[in-house]
């Protein structure tokens, strides 16, 4: 076993872990600091580093949910070991998942809760499945993640194909990506999720638009207008060969012209043309009886998705 170092994040580190992120293009922008402490007022960080030596090679971020407890990542749509899965094999990465847990018994946190990325993202995924299973960590939720698989002929259900072709043919729509987020949001995203979840989104327009600024390739905002007024809109979150969906909505009331099929359809085509692999629709989180809300599962698949793994597990060890 090698010898390595455990270090708790702080913010002097902020310029190492960014680097380490930057060296590998599959590394998700979430996990950048100035993305991660956009949510600092709500997550306690107890991200993690990990040394062989003085060389980082790898990175575990996550949030301390209790006091004996932390998370990755509470605050981000899933978390996990950061490393280069080309170079280190399983074996090694238990030895990062063992020095880990070492460190926190050490610190008094006896649980870790470790989301998964989707299954399709590709980053080691597999084999940090199995070396949690073998360090008994256990499935605590299995996620329904859908996407669409771009490399291959959009599967879109005929009704829903049908009636964007005779739109497009009409040109009803005007499609902008204007980056428009406060229309979005004003108009659209909070009252829909208001009307119909009793929610809010997770970002308030001022922290989209403050982190557009910080990633301005990477989020993004196409809106739809009929009439000259905006009635669906999606942020997307793109990064390597996926792009992501983070929020989309139909203006309250204009749900009949389908709108939101029409945008993603057509960003779908875009997208798959500019040679992205994947549009990700987000994941569906299983309910109190293990089940899935099978409208939203359904809606989902008439756009052409599939259903990949994306696992959640908690790993209870004590000292």
């Amino acid at each position: 076993m090698k010898t390595l170092r455990i270090q708790r994040y702080t913010a002097k580190h902020k310029k190492i872990w960014d680097d380490f992120l930057a060296v590998d293009p599959r590394y998700s922008f979430l996990f950048y600091r100035d993305f991660m402490e956009h949510h600092k007022d709500r997550f306690e960080d107890y991200s993690l580093m990990i040394f062989h030596d003085a060389t980082l090679i790898g990175l575990f971020p996550a949030a301390l949910t209790n006091q004996n407890q932390i998370q990755s990542h509470s605050g981000l749509s899933y978390g996990g070991l950061l490393y280069d899965s080309n170079t280190f094999e399983r074996d090694f990465v238990s030895e990062m998942y063992q020095a880990i847990i070492a460190f926190l018994n050490k610190k008094g946190i006896t649980k870790v809760n470790i989301k998964l990325p989707p299954s399709f993202y590709n980053t080691g995924i597999a084999e940090q499945t199995d070396v949690i299973k073998q360090l008994k960590g256990e499935m605590e939720k299995s996620f329904l993640s859908m996407a669409v698989d771009m490399t291959r002929a959009l599967k879109i259900h005929k009704s829903k194909l049908k009636r964007y072709k005779n739109r497009k043919l009409k040109m009803e729509f005007s499609i902008h990506n204007n980056n428009d987020f406060k229309d979005f949001w004003t108009n659209l995203l909070i009252p829909c999720l208001h009307e119909k979840h009793q929610a809010s989104p997770v970002h308030s327009c001022s922290e989209i638009e403050s982190l557009h600024e910080y990633f301005p390739n990477t989020i993004v905002q196409w809106n739809l207008y009929y009439e000259d007024i905006i009635i669906a809109g999606i942020t997307l979150f793109i990064k390597n060969n996926i792009v992501r969906s983070q929020y989309g909505a139909t203006r309250l009331g204009y749900e009949r012209l389908a709108p939101l099929d029409y945008l993603y359809i057509y960003l779908m085509e875009l997208y798959s043309e500019k040679g992205f692999q994947f549009f990700d629709m987000g994941s569906i989180p299983p309910s109190n009886d293990l089940t899935y809300p099978q409208g939203l599962v359904n809606y989902k698949k008439e756009l052409g998705c599939d259903i990949y793994a994306q696992d959640q597990f908690v790993m209870s060890h004590e000292n």
